[in-house]
């Protein structure tokens, strides 16, 4: 049930990361450079207030290099590669493990 679940997440994850993809590259098109949407714009967009709280809850319980340099950083990179990468974790942790009984003999 975990599986399908984290299965499930993954796929959510690489849809979304298709879907900026597709705005990032006609939003390049249009304006004849290569754009990339930043994943602290993006998240801005959806959910202004969680994300001003996230910053000041993380600046008073992290410590400073956590909160300032890494946590920039994140924000800079472009939206579609961080679900891509976060697809990738999900998917990794839904897959089912090799079986370790079923050797195959030499012959």
């Amino acid at each position: 049930m975990i599986r399908f679940f984290l299965k499930t997440l993954s796929f959510i994850a690489f849809a979304i990361a298709l879907m900026f993809i597709v705005i990032d590259a006609t939003r390049s098109i249009g304006v004849s450079s290569i754009v990339f949407t930043p994943f602290g714009e993006s998240l801005e967009l959806v959910i202004p207030t969680l994300l001003e709280t996230f910053r000041d809850w993380l600046a008073g319980a992290a410590p400073e290099f956590v909160s300032d340099p890494l946590l920039v950083s994140l924000f800079a990179l472009p939206t579609f590669a961080v679900f891509a990468v976060l697809a990738l974790l999900l998917y990794a942790l839904g897959r089912k493990p090799p079986e370790k009984g079923l050797k195959r003999r030499p012959r």
